[in-house]
């Protein structure tokens, strides 16, 4: 197509599609409980540098066992270019903040949640009420389990799209685990059965 057509000049072209390659995804902070002022503005100003993202929201916490519960959203695919390119240096920051949170709170106890959408598919991770070590070492994992996450999801046999796909850290075991599916119309979950390497009715 030539510039007439398009009604833009080779430079003005080459403009816009750099402006198109340079749009940030998405982000979203929804906090269950509260942050300090400090937690709240760190993790906002880590993710600010990469992602379009506005102030963490809050709600009331209804669990009585937790502090806190920080779910964070990404609006990008997991694989490992998030962690390698999108996100690399942040990627690092936002776990040191989240470790610190859960440091901080001690006994009360902090829980969190990291989605990643993308298309119609959102992949959670839960970790749930652990120690410090255990919240860092779920942490830590969740930046090198792109290959295998993406082998289960892949394995999806159901006539219906995989719409929600969620595991969870067991901090006994220290690897994250049930790893379970949902399509859109509300069937009945799946768990991933990670002997045989297939879907099954979840119990």
């Amino acid at each position: 197509m030539s510039g007439h057509e398009t009604g833009l000049t080779p430079v003005a072209r080459n403009q816009s599609l750099a402006t198109q390659t340079r749009v940030r995804p998405g982000a979203e902070v929804l906090v269950e409980g509260e942050l300090s002022p400090f937690e709240h503005e760190r993790i906002f100003q880590i993710l600010k540098k990469r992602f379009t993202v506005s102030q963490p929201s809050y709600v009331e916490l209804s669990d009585e066992n937790l502090a806190t519960r920080i779910n964070i959203t990404f609006r990008h695919q997991y694989d490992s270019s998030f962690f390698t390119q999108v996100f690399r240096e942040g990627w690092r920051d936002l776990k040191g903040i989240l470790k610190e949170v859960r440091h901080r709170r001690g006994g009360a106890g902090a829980a969190f949640v990291l989605v990643f959408v993308h298309d119609s598919t959102k992949l959670v991770f839960k970790i749930g009420l652990l120690d410090s070590d255990q919240v860092s070492s779920a942490l830590d994992q969740i930046g090198h389990l792109t290959s295998i996450v993406k082998k289960i999801a892949d394995s999806w046999t159901a006539k219906e799209p995989l719409g929600v796909f969620e595991c969870i850290f067991d901090g006994r075991t220290d690897r994250w685990h049930e790893f379970r599916g949902h399509g859109f119309s509300g069937q009945p979950s799946l768990r991933f059965d990670e002997e045989k390497f297939v879907w099954t009715t979840a119990q």
